[in-house]
C-alpha cells in the first residue's frame, strides 16, 4: 500500500510508469527504425541498386564537371549548384536538385525529383529519384521519415519532440529509481544499521550492484526486470544523448534556450543576416537562366568548373596545414551564383562529424582568392556540444572500421530502446495483475471477516 502523502520515490515511480506507457509505442517505433537507420547508406544501396550501382569499366570515367554539364543540359528547368568531389568506380554519379529555402519555398511547386543518377563512364542519365514517392527504392527514406515525424509532417515532429522531452526527463527519473531503497525513517537507528541477522548493513554500492546485472537462471518476470534495469544503466549516457538530441531535432524552441543557458550554444543564424535577405532558389527557372548558370561556372573566371574541385581541395590543404590539421575527406562543392563563389565542405581530423561540425572554404571565382575558411573544430564549446549530440545520434563518427563498429553500437542501442519500452510495458502488466489479485484477496478477506462478525452476533 502507498503512503499519503506519497514519498519522492513513489511519486517518481508513478511518473516513470505512466509516462513510459504513454511513450512506449513511439519509442518502439523509434528504436526499430533507428536500428535500420544506423546502416542507412548501406541499406539504401540495396533498395536503390538499379539506380546507384553500375558495372566497372576499363575506360577512365568522365570528369565530374563534364557529368554536371550533361545533367544541366538534360534538365534545364532545374538548378544543380552542388557537385560530388569523387565517385566510386562501381557507383553512379549523383547530382542533387537545389532545395528551396525560406518562406517562398512553400509557394513554389514541388520538384518532380530530387536526385539525378549518371553513368560516370559515358555520361548517360540512368534515371531520377523522387524520394517522396512510395517505391521500393525509397524504402530507407520512408523509414527515415517514420523515424523523424511518423510520416505525419510537422504534427509528427511535434509529437515526437514532446515524447523526446518526456523521455529526457525520464532518463533521470529512471536512473534514480535504480538506487536501492533508503531505510525507513521511522525505524530505530540501531535497527536500521543492521540486518535481522545482526550483520552490518551493506554499503550503498554493494546494494546497487545487482541492478547492473542480468541473472541467468531466473523466471520470465525477473529476466524482464533485469533487462529493463541493466540496459537502462549500461546505456544511460547514450540514451540521454539520443533523447536530448531528438528534442533538438524536433523541439527547437525548448532545446536552444536550454543549451544556450547550460553550455552557451550560439544561434545558428548568427552572422548570416546578409544571406537571409537573398532570394530563395527558384527551381522552375527558365532554360535561359539555367544556361547562364552553367556559363558562369565555366566563364573566364580564374577558377572555373573544370578546375574547381582541384583548386579548392588544394586551398583547403594549405589552410589546414597552417592550422596544424589534416584534411580527411572532401564532402562536396557548391557554386554560389549570387556571389560568384565556390564553396567546399571538408572534414579534418579534429572536426566533429560530416554535417554541422565539418569545415568549409570559400573562394572567389573571378580572382581565386580565399574569402573565408571555417574550421569546425574551432567552434565554441556550446556549438561543439550541440554538434556532438547530433553526430552521435546520426552515427557520423569516425571512418573505416571505427565507423562500422559505431554503426553496430548505434543499431544495438536502437534495439535496446525497443527492449526497454517492451519490458517496461510487460512489467506494468504483470504488476497490475499482481495488484488486482492482491485487492481481490483483501476483498475476500474483508468479506470473510464481516461474515464472521455477523455470525458471532
Amino acid at each position: 500500500m502507498t503512503s499519503f502523502p506519497p514519498t519522492l520515490r513513489q511519486s517518481c515511480l508513478w511518473i516513470h510508469r505512466y509516462t513510459g506507457l504513454a511513450m512506449a509505442a513511439f519509442l518502439i517505433i523509434a528504436g526499430i527504425t533507428g536500428t535500420l537507420l544506423a546502416f542507412h547508406d548501406e541499406l539504401d544501396d540495396v533498395f536503390n541498386h538499379k539506380l546507384a550501382s553500375i558495372e566497372v569499366q576499363q575506360t577512365p570515367p568522365l570528369s565530374i564537371a563534364v557529368l554536371h554539364d550533361k545533367v544541366i543540359a538534360t534538365y534545364p528547368k532545374q538548378r544543380f549548384s552542388s557537385m560530388p568531389t569523387s565517385i566510386a568506380p562501381d557507383r553512379a554519379a549523383i547530382f542533387s536538385v537545389d532545395r528551396m529555402r525560406g518562406p517562398q519555398a512553400k509557394s513554389q511547386p514541388k520538384a518532380l525529383f530530387q536526385e539525378v543518377y549518371v553513368n560516370p563512364f559515358n555520361g548517360e542519365i540512368i534515371g531520377t529519384r523522387d524520394k517522396d514517392e512510395w517505391a521500393w527504392r525509397n524504402t530507407m527514406y520512408k523509414v527515415f521519415w517514420l523515424h523523424r515525424d511518423l510520416l505525419m509532417g510537422d504534427i509528427g515532429k511535434l509529437i515526437l519532440g514532446i515524447v523526446s522531452l518526456i523521455w529526457t526527463i525520464n532518463c533521470f527519473i529512471g536512473f534514480y529509481l535504480t538506487f536501492p531503497r533508503a531505510v525507513s525513517a521511522n525505524k530505530p537507528q540501531q535497527a536500521a544499521l543492521r540486518k535481522p541477522s545482526g550483520k552490518p548493513r551493506a554499503s550503498f554500492f554493494k546494494r546497487w550492484l545487482p541492478t547492473w546485472k542480468i541473472r541467468r537462471k531466473t523466471n520470465t518476470f525477473k529476466l524482464n526486470y533485469d533487462l529493463h534495469h541493466a540496459f537502462g544503466l549500461w546505456l544511460w549516457l547514450m540514451l540521454f544523448v539520443i533523447a536530448w538530441s531528438s528534442v533538438g531535432f524536433n523541439l527547437k524552441p525548448i532545446y536552444q534556450p536550454v543549451m544556450q543557458a547550460l553550455v552557451g550554444l550560439e544561434g545558428r543564424d548568427e552572422g548570416k543576416g546578409d544571406k537571409q535577405n537573398k532570394p530563395a532558389i527558384n527551381t522552375e527557372s527558365s532554360s535561359n537562366e539555367a544556361t547562364i548558370i552553367g556559363t558562369n561556372m565555366n566563364s573566364t573566371n580564374k577558377v572555373d568548373k573544370a578546375h574547381s574541385i582541384a583548386y579548392l581541395s588544394r586551398q583547403a590543404e594549405i589552410a589546414a596545414q597552417k592550422n596544424g590539421v589534416d584534411v580527411q575527406q572532401l564532402l562536396g562543392v557548391r557554386w554560389v551564383e549570387e556571389d560568384n563563389q565556390w564553396q567546399m565542405r571538408f572534414k579534418t581530423n579534429k572536426d566533429i562529424g560530416k554535417k554541422g561540425g565539418a569545415s568549409s572554404i570559400t573562394v572567389d571565382a573571378a580572382t581565386g582568392n580565399v574569402e573565408r575558411v571555417h574550421f569546425g573544430y574551432q567552434s565554441s564549446f556550446g556549438n561543439k556540444a550541440d554538434q556532438w549530440m547530433a553526430t552521435l545520434h546520426m552515427g557520423h563518427i569516425s571512418h573505416g572500421v571505427g565507423h562500422l563498429l559505431y554503426q553496430i553500437f548505434l543499431a544495438l542501442t536502437g534495439l535496446a530502446v525497443a527492449v526497454l519500452s517492451g519490458t517496461g510495458v510487460y512489467l506494468w502488466v504483470k504488476g497490475r495483475q499482481s495488484r488486482l489479485k492482491q485487492r481481490q484477496k483483501l476483498t475476500v478477506k474483508d468479506n470473510s471477516l464481516k461474515r464472521l462478525r455477523e455470525t458471532s452476533h
